[in-house]
């Protein structure tokens, strides 16, 4: 008898025992409203491929120290997959080691994938990569702040008037702002046209989640080490599907107030990473061409 794809994860499963449940039908909405959508990163129409392993392959082969994190990580601990309603790959890693995204970005690009860099308040907040036909990878960048780990959230909130005139105008403007966000690669998301139309939050977990991480041989990626833990911290009964979500209140991990209302931002160091990223895309560049 062939086995499709689910039937092989739960034979797999079977082999290994791992505290999850399959076979739920997930009716988790963690993306709260449609302009969570216009967020998500992707200008592409097409069904997209929910495949996350081809990415973290590529950062396991370059040593990048990540862990996946919020909707995926629910997704394969408790149904063994992505959920259905999966609009991106997120994960986490903390902000000091950055320098390990900056060496990977050639190996991104080289896999023709295009890079834009989230700033808020001058710190580098997160890593977006857009693939063609592929969900859009967001890496946030976490930073410490006592016991706790932090990071700024936000998401599109839509146009301001539901007339059609109005929710087209928009429509372009968010096309318009993510072809200039390409162009900039980094971006200062607190300035214009970055914050218009923009809901803002911290990210606000107990470091001791982030602090270990363990490869998980199933999934072949990372996750965090109490990842039981960390979801029960997120999502309460996370075992039990949801029939109703938001994000920005039923997510215990998240906190409705800017990052400068939770955290001093000027004892962290300001990002420093324009000259190498200039280096490194011309460096890029200039393989490419001599690969033609």
């Amino acid at each position: 008898m062939k086995l499709n794809g689910q039937d092989r994860a739960e034979e797999k499963g079977k082999e290994q025992v791992v505290d999850r449940t399959l076979n739920e039908e997930d009716q988790i909405h963690l993306m709260g409203n449609e302009g969570a959508a216009e967020e998500a990163g992707s200008l592409f129409s097409r069904p997209r491929d929910k495949d996350y392993r081809s990415f973290t392959d590529l950062l396991n082969e370059h040593g990048v120290p990540y862990a996946i994190d919020s909707g995926v990580l629910l997704g394969l601990m408790r149904d063994g997959k992505l959920l259905d309603h999966e609009k991106d790959i997120d994960l986490q890693m903390w902000a000091e080691d950055e320098e390990h995204l900056l060496r990977f970005l050639p190996a991104a690009w080289d896999q023709g994938y295009s890079v834009t860099i989230w700033l808020y308040r001058g710190l580098v907040c997160q890593y977006r990569f857009l693939k063609e036909d592929k969900l859009p990878v967001h890496i946030m960048l976490f930073r410490r702040a006592g016991s706790w780990a932090w990071c700024p959230a936000g998401e599109g909130i839509g146009p301001p008037f539901p007339r059609r005139v109005t929710r087209r105008f928009y429509r372009y403007f968010v096309v318009f702002r993510k072809k200039l966000r390409e162009r900039l690669i980094a971006t200062e998301v607190t300035r214009w046209p970055w914050k218009v139309r923009r809901q803002t939050g911290t990210w606000w977990v107990p470091a001791r989640f982030f602090e270990q991480r363990k490869y998980h041989p199933l999934y072949e990626a990372y996750i965090p080490a109490e990842w039981d833990a960390y979801l029960t911290y997120r999502y309460g009964s996370w075992r039990i599907p949801a029939a109703k979500w938001n994000i920005w209140t039923d997510d215990g991990g998240l906190r409705q107030a800017r990052p400068e209302e939770m955290v001093d931002l000027s004892r962290y160091q300001a990002w420093n990473g324009a000259p190498v990223l200039k280096v490194t895309r011309v460096k890029a560049n200039t393989k490419l061409r001599g690969d033609r």
